[in-house]
């Protein structure tokens, strides 16, 4: 009687070990869970990109970089402000060097007195995007774009926009390109302070 008694109690006893060890597994297993979704809950340390700032540097970047897609050409090319990578890669190959219809007459010299107005001078320090005869000043990328954007908006808004028109639209892509270096230019042709603000300083590749 007395063996059988050890033999049923060492049953109980296996089974309550069975039970305590399954009952640990599933704590683990829910603890394991609750971790995880707090991670997945907790913000992510910020980037530099993602810095605050200040009041007046955010007002100044808020009027000088252009954001969003060109109402003109934006839809049509599939380009927006707030991807200028990808814009890139769009824009640079409808300059006048890589174009397959080439400007020429009245266009092409329209295209050089444009590109003669401003540069991607904080890439690579050059004064203009074109030279005289309408080559290329610099083979930087962004610099590519801003021609593109230029020789597309030439053949196919030139009777509709006027130069300044279409070289506003170029040194929009060149604010989007170049963040830092364009809010500091400006803050600096006010007198104000030129300390490198909290932005990135390109965007995209040369």
């Amino acid at each position: 009687m007395q063996k059988k008694y050890g033999i049923a109690l060492m049953f109980v006893l296996v089974f309550m070990l069975i039970i305590n060890q399954w009952q640990l597994s599933a704590l683990n297993k829910m603890a394991a869970m609750a971790s995880s979704q707090a991670n997945a809950a907790a913000p992510a340390n910020p980037t530099a990109s993602e810095t605050m700032l200040s009041p007046e540097i955010a007002a100044v970047a808020s009027e000088l970089l252009a954001r969003g897609v060109p109402p003109v050409y934006g839809a049509k090319l599939g380009v927006s402000f707030d991807d200028p990578t990808a814009a890139i890669n769009v824009l640079a190959p409808l300059e006048q060097d890589t174009r397959l219809n080439k400007l020429t007459g009245a266009l092409l010299q329209r295209y050089i007195a444009i590109g003669q107005q401003t540069a991607c001078e904080f890439c690579c320090g050059a004064t203009t995007l074109v030279f005289p005869d309408g080559s290329k000043a610099c083979a930087c990328a962004h610099s590519a774009a801003m021609r593109g954007v230029i020789a597309y908006l030439l053949t196919t808004e030139g009777n509709t926009m006027s130069d300044q028109q279409i070289l506003a639209e170029a040194n929009k892509w060149k604010s989007v390109f170049f963040p830092a270096p364009t809010v500091q230019k400006y803050l600096a042709s006010q007198g104000r302070q030129t300390a490198s603000p909290a932005l990135p300083a390109q965007v995209g590749g040369c």
